[in-house]
C-alpha cells in the first residue's frame, strides 16, 4: 500500500471517488448534450480556457487588490473576518451573471419568441438579487460582529501592526 501512496500522493479511496466523479459527470454530460462528444469536448475546452486561462486569474488579482488595500490600513480592524462576507455575494452574483447574461443584457436570442416574454425584467431582477445577498451578507456580518462583541485589537506595545494578520487567524477568514 505504501508503494501506490508514494506513486499517487494518496490512499485508493481517493483515486477510486475520482474515477466515479469523471465517470457520473461523463454519464451527464452524455445525457445533456444527446451523444454529442465533440460539443462536449468544446464546451470542455472553453470551460478550461475559460475558467482557468481568463477568469480565474481575473479574480485572483481582484482578491488579492482588495486584500492588499485593506491590510495597509490602521490595525484597529474588527476581530471576525470580513472578507468572506464581501466575497460569498460577490461570487454568487457573478455566478447568475454568467449563466443569465444574454437575459440581463437583452442580447438577441430566439428566447422571445419561444416563450412570448420580455427582456426588460431581467436586469432589475438581477440586480435587486445582487442587492439583497450583499444585503444579507452584511447583515450576517452585524450579527458576527454583535455576537463576537465588536472586540478590536490593537498591536500591543512593540508589536508591529503587520503581526496582526498572522496572529491565530488572517482577515481572509483562514
Amino acid at each position: 500500500m505504501r508503494w501506490f501512496r508514494r506513486l499517487y500522493g494518496s490512499n485508493p479511496l481517493h483515486l477510486l471517488v475520482t474515477i466515479a466523479c469523471f465517470a457520473i459527470a461523463g454519464y451527464a454530460a452524455n445525457k445533456l448534450r444527446a451523444g454529442d462528444v465533440k460539443g462536449i469536448l468544446v464546451w470542455l475546452a472553453a470551460a478550461v480556457i475559460g475558467h482557468d486561462l481568463i477568469l480565474f486569474p481575473l479574480y485572483a488579482i481582484a482578491d488579492r487588490s482588495v486584500m492588499a488595500v485593506f491590510r495597509r490600513r490602521p490595525p484597529r480592524l474588527p476581530a471576525v473576518p470580513w472578507i468572506n462576507y464581501l466575497r460569498v455575494p460577490v461570487v454568487f452574483s457573478a455566478i447568475l451573471l454568467m449563466i443569465w447574461w444574454p437575459l440581463i443584457f437583452r442580447l438577441p436570442t430566439d428566447f422571445t419568441a419561444k416563450t412570448d416574454l420580455s427582456l426588460s425584467p431581467y436586469l432589475g431582477r438581477w440586480l435587486a438579487v445582487t442587492g439583497g445577498l450583499f444585503l444579507l451578507s452584511a447583515l450576517a456580518y452585524a450579527v458576527r460582529l454583535a455576537v463576537s462583541g465588536g472586540r478590536r485589537r490593537s498591536p500591543s506595545r512593540g508589536e508591529p501592526a503587520s503581526s496582526l494578520m498572522s496572529a491565530g487567524r488572517d482577515y481572509s477568514g483562514r
